[in-house]
């Protein structure tokens, strides 16, 4: 999440999203925009040299030191070091091939239910036409499905059960697009490929015999509102062992990271002074506006004392203003980030406060509302691991530990319970970055559906190996609790 719209009402997501992945050529084949036609990705095909190192000691990532940055570093000291025959033996198992078939059948379909989510964009909690979109495909995929999912309209959930017992997969689709530039944050992808995710599970363990359970959830108001919050508080997550989803960014194709993101904190701060004749009286008025930017200023003035890490940024807003009346109102809408939560809830109090001053010298009245703060994401390390490896050894994937300095509201879920959330690179053009017309165009793209389908690939097999390896499934659980205590 980064600058927002015009309109000030972007809390979520990957605006200013930007990985530092390695910018040498990953490839040498030339890539098109066409939207006709789909980019390969069975595991077969190979999209790097062999030779291509899956690193996780990588340079210094977002807020961390070297140390931090590699995964190694995130892994509590009694977690059996993993080996790529690990989980390779799952993925070439009959179920992982299972997984990948089905995945082959569906991608077309996968592709047309995207391109469908893309071209009819909905804002946060209008995500009517998505929600009726992918619950009839749901259906059609013999998934129990609930639409207005605990008492929000446009969340839903899509259940599959399968024998007695066995491990619960959460697996999230969000679904809203930004006002005005459409899906410039790819959310079509992200809804397309959870429901690839769950089906292609679904048929592993019919075909299989594998005891579990699938919940897939329609997650909206990612782009503000915080709909992952309000369905976490409200038990939508309380039945899962784990819970996956994936996100594009821009960069060279073949690329994952599986870092952290930042938390963020959103303000809707209001002035209300009284209006006057600007020119005639205008010491009978107390300017609003005058607060809004002395607020600003002090804003401004805070950075040169934050942290290089931390941000701090917004807009002014009002209603009806005209030159030669004193403003009787402004609004900002504010938001402040950080690595972790704890230093963001303090540069919020900061923060809070340039708010106050500036009300108390101009005579304003002022209120200060919070939205729901998004945390820092923190991906379980073992799943992470697990990703990282499939991506690498099976589809020829660069991984890297770096995170982004964007924020999701899957943040506040990954505090909650084990969770991933890969962020993958789709080809834009120059400075097409989410939340931007140009990634809006990228969204839409074969190669945009050829990374996300090896997402799709990859957390589905991610979610395989854990069904199928109690000591996995142990390990993932117990590294979520001490990654979080000491975080």
């Amino acid at each position: 999440m980064g600058p927002e719209t015009e309109d000030g009402h972007t809390t979520g997501c990957f605006g200013g999203f930007k990985l530092r992945f390695s910018r040498k050529s990953l490839a040498t084949r030339t890539l098109s925009t066409s939207r006709s036609g789909l980019a390969p990705s069975k595991p077969s095909e190979k999209m790097l040299a062999p030779s291509q190192h899956f690193d996780f000691g990588v340079p210094s990532g977002w807020g961390l030191s070297a140390e931090q940055s590699s995964l190694d570093s995130f892994l509590p000291p009694y977690t059996t070091q993993m080996n790529a025959s690990r989980t390779n033996g799952v993925v070439d198992s009959m179920a992982g091939k299972t997984i990948n078939s089905v995945l082959d059948e569906l991608e077309p379909e996968l592709y047309q239910l995207s391109m469908d989510i893309h071209d009819h964009p909905e804002i946060a909690f209008q995500e009517r036409y998505a929600r009726d979109t992918l619950t009839a495909f749901m259906r059609r995929h013999k998934f129990n499905v609930t639409s207005g999912y605990l008492g929000l309209e446009t969340a839903w959930r899509a259940e599959y059960s399968y024998g007695n017992g066995g491990k619960v997969i959460g697996i999230n689709s969000e679904m809203d697009a930004l006002e005005r530039i459409g899906h410039a944050c790819g959310h079509n992808l992200i809804a397309a490929s959870g429901c690839g995710i769950a089906v292609a599970l679904k048929a592993a363990l019919e075909t299989h015999d594998i005891p579990g359970r699938i919940i897939l959830l329609g997650t909206p108001a990612e782009e503000g509102g915080g709909g992952k919050i309000i369905l976490l508080q409200r038990g939508a997550y309380d039945d899962m062992d784990f819970c996956l989803m994936s996100h594009p960014g821009p960069g060279p194709l073949y690329s994952f990271d599986i870092g952290a993101t930042t938390a963020v904190q959103t303000f809707e701060v209001e002035y209300l002074g009284k209006g006057a004749h600007a020119g005639a009286a205008p010491w009978e008025g107390i300017n609003a506006l005058d607060a809004a930017f002395l607020a600003y200023s002090s804003l401004s003035v805070l950075r040169q004392q934050m942290q290089p890490t931390h941000r701090s940024h917004g807009i002014v807003q009002g209603r009806d203003w005209i030159s030669n009346v004193i403003p009787d109102n402004a609004r900002l809408r504010w938001q402040v980030r950080a690595p972790t939560y704890d230093e963001m809830s303090i540069l919020a109090q900061r923060v809070r406060k340039c708010f106050e001053a500036a009300a108390l010298a101009t005579g304003c009245s002022v209120s200060i509302d919070e939205e729901p703060p998004y945390q820092d994401l923190k991906n379980n390390p073992i799943l992470a691991r697990i990703f990282g490896q499939i991506v690498q050894t099976q589809y020829g994937q660069n991984v890297t530990t770096n995170g982004s300095a964007a924020s999701t509201d899957f943040g506040n879920v990954s505090y909650y319970l084990p969770a991933l959330h890969p962020l993958y690179t789709i080809p834009t053009e120059p400075h097409g970055g989410n939340h931007t017309p140009a990634f809006t165009k990228a969204s839409a793209t074969k190669e945009a559906h050829a990374a996300s389908m090896i997402a799709t690939r990859g957390l589905a097999l991610t979610a395989l190996c854990v069904l199928q390896d109690d000591a996995l499934f142990l390990e993932m659980k117990a590294s979520s609790v001490a990654f979080r205590s000491v975080s």
